[in-house]
């Protein structure tokens, strides 16, 4: 009997989550260009990184939605590179046409691929705030957003994760500083999040995460990536060339052992291998 008012009360959570997102989507398609006040925001920045195969599907979309509840906020935007030379340079021409219409958003454009480490650490070098907001291309928000964010406390934090996933997560300055930046030894994507989550832990920095219902991951799967036309995937879509630097630089055990750390994202114990500490500084 209790199991059966269980399942109900969760059909029901998952019907009223989904008319939270039909409204949602529906909502932007009538609110005015300006949701919120020319306001300027000196509290954070919000950075995100894209690359070609995203450009109109999701990236402008939610850029589009983003402007309109933080108009005059601090947008910092990474473009990755691409094998394909020629589809490349044309996409760079479009993409940064489009984004010189916004007076509030920075650029920074590469014709050859690069690690999502390296796009991260550039994020936040670029940024002028204290705290950055680094997003993923593929969420989705709605216009309560940043009444949310702002309401939630995540800005007395120097570090925390939103809705347990690396895909949209707030930075301070203090951090790197303390942490050192994201490891731009890792060559592609995947596996930052685990090696900055062990780093936390061996610094004994607590990571703080918040639940946000107004912005959620779309969970798509690249059919292609910048990096080339045959690249070894795992877990569905990261890069294998990432998880052979992740496990040179650490050991992980499944059980507790004596001189290994436990690590929420992997849900596992690490130690860092001798000679592998990160640079505190990249040029």
């Amino acid at each position: 009997m209790i199991s059966a008012i269980k399942r109900k009360l969760q059909s029901i959570k998952v019907y009223l989550y989904s008319l939270y997102w039909q409204a949602a989507r529906l909502s932007w398609r009538v609110l005015p260009l300006r949701i919120l006040p020319d306001i300027r925001n000196h509290h954070y920045s919000i950075g995100i990184t894209t690359y070609l195969d995203r450009y109109e599907t999701l990236f402008k979309p939610f850029l589009l939605q983003l402007l309109k509840i933080f108009p005059e906020t601090e947008i910092v935007v990474t473009v990755n590179g691409h094998y394909h030379t020629s589809a490349q340079m044309l996409y760079l021409e479009n993409i940064s046409s489009f984004l010189k219409q916004f007076p509030n958003v920075k650029v920074i454009t590469f014709v050859e691929a690069q690690g999502l480490s390296k796009l991260w650490n550039l994020l936040i070098l670029n940024s002028s705030n204290e705290r950055l907001f680094i997003l993923n291309d593929d969420l989705e928000i709605s216009p309560l957003f940043r009444r949310d964010l702002e309401k939630s406390g995540i800005l007395s934090k120097r570090i925390a994760v939103i809705n347990q996933s690396w895909s949209h997560f707030m930075i301070s300055r203090e951090i790197v500083n303390l942490v050192g930046w994201f490891d731009e030894r890792f060559p592609a994507i995947g596996n930052e999040d685990e090696d900055y989550e062990s780093r936390l832990v061996l610094k004994q920095v607590e990571l703080v995460f918040f639940h946000l219902r107004s912005i959620k991951a779309i969970l798509t799967i690249p059919v292609t990536y910048s990096y080339g036309e045959q690249v070894d995937i795992i877990n569905t879509k990261y890069l294998k060339s990432n998880k052979v630097f992740f496990d040179t630089k650490w050991e992980t055990v499944t059980q507790a052992t004596e001189g290994y750390h436990y690590v929420r994202i992997l849900n596992a114990w690490v130690k860092l291998k001798e000679g592998m500490d990160t640079p505190r500084f990249y040029s």
